[in-house]
């Protein structure tokens, strides 16, 4: 009979001076197939290695797919903002010169807004008349044609003070 035993399994360690006993053996082999049959279940419950080697490739795919479109969605929504002020002059024409043309600006005090879009026009706030833009690189010129009051039209009352809101394209 055994004296010793591993602290695992509990298999049979015998000394020198111990009795083999059959019954041990048995026992001892039981517990190794026990065991083995263990891990065994817990392979099979693995993916096979084509199926790994297949959601790996998909993997890689999706990760080119993504990796593609980085360059595209890394253009959306990139805009730059830039907020100034000035104080009108009074004139019939007013020039707003920007650091470089942006995609679209505000202009806003007085009870007045105006839209930029880099086009030929712009609108007042409540839409009763176009206000001219001419542009020149990144500047552009607001007038208003045969109406009273044209300073107020393009935001320049003198003295007022106006504020720009500028959206620039950032990858420009």
């Amino acid at each position: 009979m055994a004296s010793n035993y591993t602290s695992n399994y509990g298999l049979c360690q015998w000394e020198a001076n111990d009795k083999v006993l059959r019954s041990e053996f048995n026992g001892d082999n039981a517990k190794i197939d026990a065991a083995i049959s263990a891990v065994d279940s817990r392979v099979d419950g693995k993916a096979s290695t084509s199926a790994l080697n297949s959601l790996k490739n998909t993997v890689s795919s999706l990760s080119t797919t993504v990796s593609g479109q980085g360059n595209t969605l890394g253009k959306k929504g990139n805009c730059q903002v830039a907020v100034t002020s000035y104080t009108g002059n009074g004139q019939d024409t007013r020039t707003h010169t920007f650091p470089k043309k942006p995609v679209m600006f505000f202009i806003i005090g007085n009870a007045l807004m105006f839209v930029g879009y880099g086009s030929t026009w712009a609108m007042n706030h409540d839409g009763s008349f176009a206000i001219n833009t001419a542009w020149s690189g990144a500047s552009v010129t607001l007038s208003v044609n045969a109406i009273t009051n044209q300073a107020r039209a393009i935001a320049n009352v003198n003295g007022k003070t106006y504020q720009i809101i500028a959206l620039y394209n950032q990858e420009a």
